[in-house]
């Protein structure tokens, strides 16, 4: 095998370096949520995917990331967009999938029950 030469190593070091202190430095706000995460019922270990109260997780999960382009307005307009519980669906998958919002199906669909509910009600 081929020694690695400086270079190689110094951006070895340096990536390492980045990613440790992305780690390290993690926001309040980011603490924060992983406390509401724990509270709301999400499972963070990737080992079980199920939401203990879909419609709570939906409710939080569409604060922290739909909010911010979505208000009421959006929903409850005469001329909406979204006609039915699949056109529904499909338009948070559109979104989450346009805004990179690292979201698994059952968060994607959490979001679809607490609109469906308190919105669209289909």
């Amino acid at each position: 095998m081929k020694a690695l030469n400086k270079k190689t190593l110094c951006g070895i070091l340096f990536l390492s370096i980045i990613s440790i202190s992305n780690i390290s430095c993690a926001k309040e706000e980011d603490k924060a949520n992983l406390s509401v995460a724990a509270a709301t019922g999400i499972t963070t270990d990737n080992t079980d995917s199920s939401i203990a109260n879909p419609l709570q997780h939906g409710e939080e999960a569409h604060k922290n990331h739909c909010y911010k382009c979505h208000t009421d307005d959006m929903y409850t307009r005469e001329n909406r967009f979204v006609k039915s519980i699949d056109a529904l669906s499909q338009q948070v998958v559109r979104c989450k999938d346009g805004s990179d919002i690292p979201w698994f199906d059952e968060d994607s669909d959490a979001v679809v029950q607490f609109l469906n509910k308190k919105y669209y009600k289909f």
